[in-house]
């Protein structure tokens, strides 16, 4: 009896090491993930494209249940390692960027869930010791105007892949699948955008009047959250038509200084070009009215 016992285990450890020759397809799946600069103030979603490759390789192992090397699969995305709920969101410290990844370019399919790519699971036969390799394109979007919860510098996360055969298992032909991850890189970078541009000062002024002429401008920035900006006039004081100017710039439509420095917040922010003509000025005019114009530069420093 103990001599019966003890061949039989060694059958079976025989038939555990032949079940385990029979995986003689692999089948992986890797991805450069994307990166991309993130305008803040742009109001178009970010788009970029990129690929993910599945490489299944037949070797001259295996047996019997390996005879037409059928392969099948499908790839599934994950939600990340910083996903709220489903949204996927890439990390900086503390703050998040939304971000998704989409099976088409127009970002309308999220690729999550149980959406898969390719969408038509790949279906082949693969004869011993060779190689197939088939590339997918998937696309990065992040939603626009995100600003005001973005600081800035690189926002970052992993998504996982789980490639496997549609139904689960690895199928007759015992296929094995190794699952892989892929990076995303948001950079939100330093950038101020001018929204609204500055009109003309204006100024309207009768000769020797008694009181100095007010005109402003207003114009809106917006500017990455905590970047520090400064915005400076080329010129403050001009003259036009014989008139003396000065220009100054505020937060407020009077007064001001030059230049002026500001914080961004994700934000438009309004400002003003103010400007005053002092009072008891005769002008140039030799008509009843006359008109003048003078160009003056405005620099956004960041």
């Amino acid at each position: 009896m103990k001599q019966k016992y003890t061949i039989g285990l060694a059958i079976a450890c025989l038939l555990t090491f032949a079940h385990t020759v029979q995986a003689a397809i692999f089948c992986s799946v890797t991805s450069p993930g994307f990166s991309t600069a993130y305008v803040t103030a742009n109001t178009a979603t970010n788009i970029t494209a990129t690929t993910f490759t599945v490489t299944c390789t037949r070797d001259n192992a295996g047996g019997r249940r390996n005879r037409n090397g059928a392969v099948s699969y499908q790839v599934t995305a994950s939600n990340g390692l910083n996903a709220l709920g489903t949204q996927n969101r890439a990390a900086k410290g503390a703050a998040r960027l939304n971000y998704s990844v989409s099976t088409v370019a127009t970002c309308a399919t999220p690729w999550k869930g149980t959406t898969r790519l390719p969408t038509v699971a790949a279906n082949f036969n693969m004869a011993v010791n060779t190689t197939v390799t088939n590339i997918y394109t998937f696309y990065g979007c992040i939603p626009p105007l995100q600003a005001a919860a973005a600081p800035i510098g690189n926002y970052t996360d992993t998504v996982t892949m789980t490639i496997a055969r549609p139904g689960g298992g690895g199928g007759r032909n015992r296929v094995t699948f190794t699952n892989g991850t892929f990076p995303v890189i948001i950079n939100a970078p330093a950038s101020c955008t001018l929204t609204t541009p500055p009109a003309s000062v204006a100024f309207t002024y009768a000769a020797f009047r008694t009181t100095p002429a007010i005109a402003n401008s207003s114009f809106a920035l917006t500017c990455s959250n905590l970047l520090p900006f400064t915005m400076t006039l080329d010129t403050t004081v001009g003259v036009v038509t014989g008139l003396n100017y000065t220009l100054a710039l505020n937060t407020l439509n009077t007064g001001g200084v030059n230049p002026l420095s500001s914080v961004g917040n994700g934000l438009a922010k309004t400002f003003f070009i103010n400007g005053t003509m002092a009072a008891g000025q005769a002008g140039t005019c030799t008509s009843a009215a006359c008109t003048g114009t003078q160009a003056r530069t405005l620099t956004i420093t960041y």
